[in-house]
């Protein structure tokens, strides 16, 4: 054809352009073989020259579109007048030669696929003439035959307007006008679905791109940060001489929150699990970033063994019971006297690990809110008594409330105080006189003491009552061969301030007894009484945040019960996202019919406060419903909204129309990102009216909104009547991307990235309602606080051994409490201290990340499961020592932060190395867990509760070395000698199958790069926890099991934590009958070299427990009882090797 182009005539180039037309689409490299055999010009010449001849074009036309699906082709065809050709071609076909305009739109849609193209047809004028056309054919084509045409017309116009001049003429010529007007004549018509689909993505992405309607996109809340010598967070790259910004007055020196600094961009999908399909190359090169940031210009921060020794104190149980001899016999528990040598040594010695411990955790804060003091303890609860003191009382020990410690372990000073003269004074007159049992217990010296103060007199005699009954029920528990031994505590070597008893009345609860003294209370939650509302004031008043709070939530005075009803997964209708977006698009063609009116602006509060918006002027009051049972105001046509509370997150509010808001949340405290929580209030709304709420500034690239999920709502009124539920509410609801931009210093210098909107339709019941809304049931710190009294009251003391301490403080001041729990010894023996001292570790933590209060629900049933008086709950506790901490972010809980702590970064990526000043909680935490490497009693299951806003089912991630991101992966506990992988980790996720929300499906083991500061990873690789996971909880609901179609509720994830504890009785079972018969694990042997011998030796503890059995933990028969009926069937009696803990389950009838 090349060769005999010039002198052959016409028709026998035409008759071969059909021969190739023909052989093209069979053959992948056609473009490339004709672009190299010089076809190309021959072909753009015949078109040129007969445009209007339509026979030649058909041919024509059918090979230069298969050359132009070539990039380098296209190319060529464009500077070589392609496009003028192809334009030119539309103009003459008219409405008579479908094909061949059909086949022109397709070349042109190949050609303008590389930009130069696209803006050679923007010059030729080429977006009016589409335009036109696409009209022309939406007004002629009536009975929709032609709709093929209309699709190409809006693929060219796609493509064209993937460039900034190709957007400017779109909009200049008014298309997205045109496109709109057409997509609404068409809405419910399912035949055009196609093409409504392709209008929307060209109207959304040349719709103008605006900045969020604010001043800034920093917080308004600032903190300031301490300084420290290891660690430099990301906030200090936030500046605040922004002179739009007003800055609260407890920021007024700090150095936070800018535009300019650096910021991750770690909330577009930052749960802890593995990467999403469609950002897992971004999050590859963030944490590499990542990595590269954190190993510059930052020390880690070394722990001594000396340093360690300050957490002997979180370890009471350790120390606390010995075997004496019979002259102590009739106290099972007898308490050591305090004696004037170990007072003095109180009053004049501070230990080192309490000054370690203060060196690393004083900050400044600005507000105190410390531990209790012992008199406040004193005056809470019991009557002061007379007495005589000791001659050194002249000066009596006093808890500094001025300067927050690092936890309980406070600063020690002389003071001169009468009132505590007074208090010291009958606390140890009447230990003299025998009417108070003392408990001192340390091994080491370190500071653990406990007093048991009188009590009323008919308290008393129920606490004689309880000691005979304790007595006689464990009278009979003698061992032969340890003789008539007893138990006590052992007196200290030295003694220094008690955070068990001056900083938590935990040990000794007397203040929340009823009138009777009785401590026998259900654990299961009760009814909401008068009672809990002023114990959650009460601990409301001692919570710090960093701004001020105007009132407490009615919600969380009433419990935050949920429906005793399931609630279906939402199932929204046919075309729905689609009609929000056209809805917002109408609102730039026709701006003259928007409000616009701010009607809610939190930055203005901060303004107008001044110096008062602090936390000190903070309200602990409620008045909705005094507000609810009062008038309707008339004088505003619009919803007023209120965010100012507890873990209330909402910045501004705008009417759009006039039942339409949009919502704009706040970053979390020093950022200018990470949102997705929020939680207000809406008042002064009218009956049976649908209201549109839009939440224009969320992050994520999707969310469980867009399959099922639904708001939780909670109606004053509805509580009145005796409905006090959060529900699920909302119609109408999707995600979806908007035209509000990121700025590239909230996404780490990426241009262009855009927020998504959350919408849902609300039409409340009743007018003249206080509402609040929140994207899950909320679980606040004042809250836990209250639980944690109300546990403490109501626990069962005679076989319970309980201790809520106070780890250390936040930033803000707030304790962080840290649990510990078993049953007291199961006998009097050697062999039962020794049991009791070897019982493994179970070691939990939660609410690291503040948004995620799925956790925190879950965290409650984990708790008040292991307090009450269940079978399964004392073989539990007589198995284990249970450390919890169920709140590891504190201040971003109570500032209803999304993600971050007050440092602005994630604590759950801070475990590798975390800084004592900024990190608190964490470095802490991760100390309790050292402590436990260093005694050699490793947690045999250590597990961190999270929220997954992406995915539904509740589901673990765990570690596993094959599966790691390393090739060989041999620096972790699960990699045993010769390359063998212990896969105990996958028993306990077959042992949760048997949880209704929980999926197998669903889990993972896989190790990531990203993933190696979080805890799951530092506590298996560095504390050298085989059993280490991630339990994550959905937000939305079940697509699996018993709850498949339902949202989850409260009741369905304390189960979630009640269930997790029981699945911990059959992992408890291989690990004991490896301990007792394999003498390499004697005390308590968890290191890697032993839990080698372990794996190593199970087919001889087989043996030995089918041969001759044991009592595998002493129990009380009612534990011991459910224990059996959990081991029933047990696939261990039967014979063979095994070596791993999946295969015990694999045919296991798991109840």
């Amino acid at each position: 054809m090349v060769s005999e182009a010039r002198d052959s005539p016409d028709e026998l180039i035409v008759n071969i352009h059909s021969l190739l037309g023909k052989l093209g689409p069979k053959d992948r490299k056609f473009g490339v073989k004709a672009r190299l055999g010089q076809a190309l010009p021959v072909t753009l010449s015949l078109i040129r020259n007969h445009s209007q001849n339509f026979r030649i074009l058909t041919p024509s036309l059918t090979v230069l579109k298969l050359y132009a699906s070539n990039a380098v082709n296209a190319s060529y065809l464009g500077k070589n007048g392609a496009i003028s050709h192809l334009f030119k071609v539309l103009s003459v076909c008219g409405r008579k030669h479908l094909s061949i305009l059909k086949m022109a739109l397709d070349t042109l849609v190949s050609l303008v696929k590389t930009k130069s193209n696209s803006a050679r047809a923007i010059g030729h004028g080429g977006v009016p003439t589409l335009l036109a056309m696409f009209s022309d054919w939406h007004r002629i084509d009536t009975k929709n035959r032609h709709i093929g045409l209309r699709k190409a017309i809006l693929n060219v116009l796609k493509n064209i307007t993937n460039l900034k001049s190709g957007r400017k003429a779109f909009m200049e010529a008014e298309g997205i006008r045109i496109l709109y007007n057409a997509c609404q004549e068409t809405l419910q018509c399912r035949e055009l679905e196609s093409v409504i689909f392709i209008a929307s993505l060209i109207m959304r992405k040349c719709f103008p791109r605006n900045r969020l309607p604010l001043s800034t996109v920093r917080s308004p809340f600032l903190f300031p940060l301490p300084q420290s010598d290891f660690h430099i967070p990301e906030g200090a790259s936030i500046h605040i001489d922004d002179p739009s910004v007003a800055p609260t007055p407890a920021s007024s020196n700090v150095s936070t929150g800018g535009e300019d600094g650096k910021s991750d961009d770690s909330s577009i999908d930052n749960d802890d699990d593995l990467s999403s399909d469609d950002d897992v190359e971004q999050n590859k090169i963030e944490s590499e970033t990542e990595n590269e940031v954190e190993g510059q210009g930052e020390l880690e921060h070394e722990r001594t063994t000396e340093d360690l020794l300050m957490y002997e104190t979180f370890f009471p149980e350790l120390f606390e019971f010995e075997v004496v001899s019979d002259d102590d016999e009739d106290d099972l528990y007898k308490r050591a006297p305090l004696t004037e040598r170990l007072l003095q040594r109180t009053l004049n010695q501070t230990t080192v690990s309490d000054s370690a411990l203060y060196e690393h955790t004083s900050i400044p804060r600005h507000q105190s809110q410390p531990t209790q003091s012992l008199v406040d303890l004193g005056q809470a609860s019991l009557p002061l008594y007379g007495g005589d003191l000791y001659e050194d009382f002249d000066q009596t020990l006093k808890v500094d409330e001025t300067e927050p410690s690092g936890g309980s372990l406070g600063n020690l000073r002389r003071t001169s105080s009468s009132s505590e003269h007074a208090m010291l004074r009958g606390l140890f007159h009447n230990s003299n006189t025998g009417e108070n049992a003392v408990a001192i217990n340390s091994r080491t010296g370190s500071s653990v003491f406990s007093l048991d103060i009188s009590m009323p007199k008919s308290t008393a005699q129920v606490q004689a009552t309880k000691a005979k009954t304790i007595r006689a029920r464990r009278k009979g528990l003698k061992s032969a061969k340890g003789g008539r031994r007893k138990l006590k505590s052992k007196a200290l070597s030295s003694m220094s301030y008690d955070p068990e008893f001056f900083g938590n009345p935990s040990a000794t609860p007397l203040g929340f007894l009823d009138d009777t003294g009785s401590d026998d209370v259900s654990t299961p939650e009760e009814e909401s009484s008068s009672e809990d509302t002023e114990l959650f004031r009460d601990m409301a008043s001692r919570t710090s945040s960093v701004g001020r709070f105007n009132k407490i939530p009615y919600p969380e005075m009433c419990g935050n019960k949920f429906p005793p009803y399931a609630e279906k997964i939402y199932e929204r209708k046919f075309g729905v996202q689609r009609q929000k977006i056209f809805e917002d698009i109408d609102r730039m063609i026709n701006p003259d019919r928007l409000i616009d009116r701010v009607v809610y602006d939190l930055d203005t509060s901060v303004r107008l406060a001044g110096p008062a918006y602090t936390s000190q002027n903070s309200t602990c009051n409620n008045a909705d419903e005094i507000r609810v049972s009062s008038q309707t105001d008339n004088t505003v046509d619009y919803l007023r909204f209120n965010s100012q509370f507890e873990c209330g997150n909402l910045r501004k509010a705008i009417q759009v129309r006039q039942y339409e808001y949009d919502l704009i949340l706040n970053p979390d405290v020093n950022t200018n990102h990470h949102h997705q929580w929020f939680y207000f209030e809406v008042g002064n709304m009218e009956p049976d009216q649908k209201y549109r709420f839009n939440i224009v500034n969320c992050e994520k690239l999707n969310s469980q909104f867009n399959f099922g999920m639904r708001p939780v709502m909670f109606s004053v009124k509805d509580a009145l009547q005796g409905q006090p539920y959060w529900i699920r509410a909302g119609s109408e609801i999707c995600y979806y991307r908007n035209h509000f931009t990121r700025s590239s210093n909230t996404t780490g210098g990426v241009h262009g990235k855009p927020y998504y909107t959350t919408t849902f339709t609300i039409k409340f019941k009743h007018g003249n309602d206080v509402c609040y809304l929140a994207y899950h049931y909320p679980y606040s710190y004042s809250l836990l606080q209250t639980h944690l009294r109300k546990l403490e009251a109501g626990y069962n003391s005679d076989n319970i051994y309980f201790r809520n301490q106070n780890l250390c403080q936040t930033l803000a001041g707030n304790n962080v409490p840290v649990l510990t729990l078993t049953s007291y010894p199961q006998s009097n023996s050697q062999e039962g201290i020794d049991q009791f001292r070897s019982r493994p570790y179970i070691f939990l933590s939660s609410r690291v990340h503040p948004g995620e209060s799925n956790s925190s629900w879950v965290m409650k049933g984990s708790m008040q499961f292991l307090l009450s008086d269940s079978p399964g709950a004392q073989a539990l506790r007589d198995m284990y020592i249970f450390k919890i901490v169920p709140m590891l972010n504190p201040d971003g809980v109570i500032n209803g932060n999304h993600r971050c702590s007050l440092v602005a970064e994630d604590l759950n990526r801070q475990w590798t190395r975390p800084c004592p000043k900024l990190h608190p909680t964490i470095y802490h935490t991760k100390g309790l867990l050292q402590y436990l490497r260093m005694i050699n009693k490793q947690p045999l299951v250590y597990c961190d509760y999270h929220g997954h806003s992406r995915r539904k089912n509740v589901f673990l991630y765990g570690c596993s070395p094959s599966m790691s991101w390393m090739s060989e992966d041999l620096d972790n506990p699960a990699m045993l000698p010769d390359k063998i992988e212990d896969t105990g980790y996958k028993t306990l996720p077959r042992i949760l199958t048997s949880a209704p929300a929980f999926s197998l499906p669903n889990c993972s083991f896989e190790v990531e790069k990203s993933k190696e500061t979080t805890a799951r990873v530092v506590v298996w690789r560095q504390i050298g926890v085989v059993r280490s996971y991630t339990m994550e909880s959905t937000y939305c609901g079940c697509d699996q099991g018993p709850y498949k179609g339902t949202h989850i509720n409260t009741h369905q994830l304390e189960e979630m934590g009640r269930k997790f504890c029981e699945a911990l009785l059959r992992v408890r079972s291989r690990h004991t009958k490896t301990q007792i018969s394999d003498p390499t694990l004697e005390n308590n042997d968890l290191s890697p070299e032993g839990a080698t011998a372990a794996v190593q030796s199970f087919d001889d503890a087989e043996y030995e427990e089918n041969s001759h059995g044991f009592d595998m933990d002493n129990g009380a028969s009612q534990a011991q009882g459910f224990l059996a009926q959990c081991l029933e069937g047990d696939p261990d009696s039967s014979s063979g090797s095994q070596t791993d803990d999946e295969e015990e389950y694999d045919n296991d009838d798991i109840t």
